[in-house]
């Protein structure tokens, strides 16, 4: 419970992860709302495209969360290795104390994208434009919180036990490449039925559409494209890729190998 609290303070107290998770997403929220054309002229048709934006914006908001997450088991992977050997401290209640801070952060967050969303939008388009199911929403942060800890979490100690930390600044950023790639993959030409379910980026930002919406999404979010998606499948496919790699987590924290961090710093 001690290390849930620090770790939650720590991110909470996290200036980079509030200026990039929030701060920049709102930004890109503005920009959805006011610049790049916001034509839409029924609630409906208002309602789809603030959801569009809002599964976007809520999946880089995501990535972020994992860059900042990456850089914290980076600075603690000497400190982790003697810990696990020589105190108390476990694996499992490593991982699932840093799991479920993350998850807290990651629902905080998209309760504030959330409600940027319904007051930007409606503002623009003169509706009431309330999510459809905001618990529902929220819950996909929470789980979204939870698949970004843990890859962020197998990347860096697969990158610290088995290749070194010189790659280390490529490494934290991937899962936001991946997440700025998925999202806005969606608006132009539709990726594969099959990558769409099989991907978690995907899965995260069709529920989020959704849970937004209140209706099945699209293959392509722009103009409501293609053939409506399957819901369940989105969501077996992301408890899925949760479960395994959450063993994959165990299996690498479990032997984390002690590294200077002035090895990361080295060009």
């Amino acid at each position: 419970m001690m290390l849930l609290k620090y770790y939650l303070k720590a991110l909470l107290s996290s200036r980079p992860l509030w200026a990039w998770g929030v701060g920049f997403t709102v930004f890109w929220l503005f920009m959805g709302a006011f610049v790049f054309g916001f034509n839409m002229t029924t609630k409906q048709e208002s309602l789809g495209y603030t959801s569009v934006w809002y599964s976007i914006i809520g999946l880089i908001a995501s990535g972020v969360i994992a860059t900042t997450i990456s850089y914290s088991v980076y600075y603690a992977n000497a400190s982790l290795a003697y810990s696990f050997r020589f105190t108390k401290l476990r694996p499992s209640t490593y991982v699932f104390s840093l799991m479920a801070g993350t998850a807290v952060v990651a629902t905080i967050i998209g309760a504030i994208l959330m409600a940027v969303s319904f007051l930007m939008y409606s503002y623009r388009s003169h509706y009431s434009l309330i999510p459809a199911m905001p618990i529902e929403s929220l819950a996909i942060f929470f789980l979204s919180g939870i698949f970004m800890f843990l890859l962020a979490v197998i990347l860096v100690v697969s990158v610290n036990n088995y290749a070194g930390l010189k790659s280390i600044s490529f490494v934290a950023f991937i899962p936001q490449i991946l997440s700025y790639i998925f999202a806005f993959s969606a608006l132009g030409q539709p990726l594969p039925v099959d990558l769409v379910y099989l991907s978690p980026f995907s899965d995260i930002q069709r529920l989020l559409m959704t849970t937004y919406y209140g209706h099945r999404a699209p293959l392509n979010l722009n103009g409501g494209i293609g053939p409506l998606l399957n819901t369940n499948v989105f969501i077996i496919s992301l408890l899925f890729w949760i479960a395994l790699l959450f063993a994959v987590c165990i299996i690498l924290v479990s032997r984390i190998r002690p590294a200077s961090i002035e090895e990361g710093r080295q060009v």
